[in-house]
């Protein structure tokens, strides 16, 4: 079998497991206490029946003890693991830094459905993240002590700027300190050229969707929508093509004097 489908589907394995993160965490649920069980019925799922993806479609998202729904969220979660993992393999091949971006990207999966849900970046995910990042850098050398430590100088200031000025603007909270927190640990694994253009990219990227809300009538001005899911597409965008974004950028603004 090519190696491309055995990382793929490694991914999906780990997606499994992000999966169970994201349902039990905010409850503060152990993740290895019970084993999967559905959470309607309590039944526990037979491991033949937990097969990463096929289950799910052999199953028709359906548990097989009492039939309730089986949100196709566990579907995508399996399959977009699968692929960044493919990604981050193509990028970096098999390197410090696969590791180092794979578990960087697969904190940010969970981080960003957990927002979704609740409305909250965990402070363990945050700084389960911090320290591994440290760990592996300390291992790999992924990146320069020097711009990893200013990198999470620039995304935490900037972040908090922002949420000042979002104060002063809307006369309220508009932006939790978990935004400004993953911020400012994800300079750390970009940089601090990086983080600056992926903050503004998160933004960006949350606009689209903001203005379709609110013509929808789904949303009302002032709401809190979740940034954490924005700010994470950011982030990945720039572990991919951030140095590509960076010099058309100075290329085009800078050295033209546009």
């Amino acid at each position: 079998m090519d190696l491309k489908i055995y990382i793929f589907l490694i991914g999906t394995i780990f997606g499994s497991f992000l999966n169970v993160c994201i349902y039990r965490m905010p409850r503060k649920i152990s993740l290895w206490k019970p084993g999967s069980h559905c959470p309607n019925c309590k039944n526990r799922i037979p491991i033949y029946f937990n097969i990463p993806v096929i289950s799910w479609l052999l199953l028709r998202g359906k548990c097989s003890n009492c039939k309730s729904k089986i949100s196709p969220r566990y579907l995508f979660v399996e399959v977009l693991s699968g692929l960044f993992s493919l990604a981050t393999f193509l990028r970096f091949g098999f390197s410090g830094e696969f590791l180092f971006f794979t578990i960087f990207i697969y904190s940010l999966i969970v981080i960003s459905f957990i927002d979704l849900d609740t409305q909250l970046i965990l402070n363990k995910l945050v700084v389960f993240l911090f320290v591994v990042g440290i760990a592996l850098n300390l291992v790999f050398k992924v990146i320069a002590w020097q711009d990893a430590f200013l990198g999470v100088l620039a995304g935490g200031i900037l972040m908090i700027l922002i949420s000042l000025l979002g104060r002063i603007v809307f006369k309220k909270e508009s932006l939790g300190m978990g935004d400004v927190k993953l911020a400012a640990v994800a300079g750390f694994f970009l940089g601090w050229k990086m983080i600056l253009f992926a903050t503004f990219f998160g933004f960006f990227f949350s606009l689209p969707v903001l203005i379709i809300l609110l013509a929808a009538g789904k949303l009302r001005f002032g709401h809190y929508v979740p940034l954490g899911p924005f700010l994470a597409l950011a982030l990945v965008t720039f572990v991919f093509w951030g140095q590509v974004i960076i010099d058309w950028y100075w290329n085009t603004f800078v050295m033209h004097g546009i």
